[in-house]
């Protein structure tokens, strides 16, 4: 175990016997539930490629960085809810997310992974700022919701930066359950997903 995950404070979720299924305190050894972000349908579509840009993965500090729930109970504090995990990294599912809704808008964007190695027109590039529940109403309250990004525009051919902006979208959780916590996470990762596409949809179009 490394130092940075010796130092995680673990926070119990779900369990399979659980009466409430609310978040407790009691620590949990493994993941009991595994979670992933849901994504719009791509678009199926015959037209030529559109203006193709590659999507970054998201940078993130250690702390955002792995397959854990991130919580806040004391700001400034990240925590890990036990019991439950992001089926793949945090970046990576935020990466496939923003892919996805780029597929789905059909704004004549057409988005590529660096994997892909294909010759690109711009780059977005993304910093994950923030992604946790925040329980700034109490352990037993519904959490916060908080996703941000730090996204930078560059065109490929002259490494010019287009634009760079910071997107932050906030959701309350219905409930103080895992799954209305997961729901929540979902309804911000996709608002935040849509306003990228929307943003660099635009501003690559006005370039021509």
């Amino acid at each position: 175990m490394s130092a940075s995950r010796s130092i995680k404070l673990l926070l119990a979720g779900l369990t399979a016997l659980s009466a409430s299924a609310c978040v407790s305190l009691l620590p949990e050894t493994e993941p009991v539930a595994v979670y992933r972000l849901s994504s719009p349908t791509p678009r199926a579509s015959d037209n030529p490629p559109g203006i193709i840009v590659e999507i970054e993965r998201p940078s993130a500090p250690a702390g955002l960085s792995g397959d854990e729930i991130a919580i806040e109970r004391v700001e400034g504090h990240l925590a890990y809810l036990s019991g439950a995990a992001w089926i793949s990294p945090a970046p990576n599912a935020l990466q496939g997310l923003v892919v996805d809704t780029f597929h789905a808008t059909g704004n004549g964007v057409d988005p590529v992974y660096p994997t892909d190695a294909v010759r690109s027109e711009y780059e977005l590039r993304m910093d994950l700022r923030s992604f946790e529940a925040v329980y700034d109403q109490g352990e037993n309250s519904a959490p916060l919701i908080r996703v941000r990004i730090m996204a930078r525009l560059v065109e490929e051919r002259g490494r010019e930066m287009v634009g760079s902006r910071v997107f932050t979208v906030t959701r309350r959780a219905s409930d103080n359950r895992v799954s209305a916590i997961v729901d929540a996470f979902n309804a911000a990762s996709t608002d935040l997903a849509g306003d990228l596409a929307e943003w660099t949809g635009t501003a690559v179009r006005a370039r021509g």
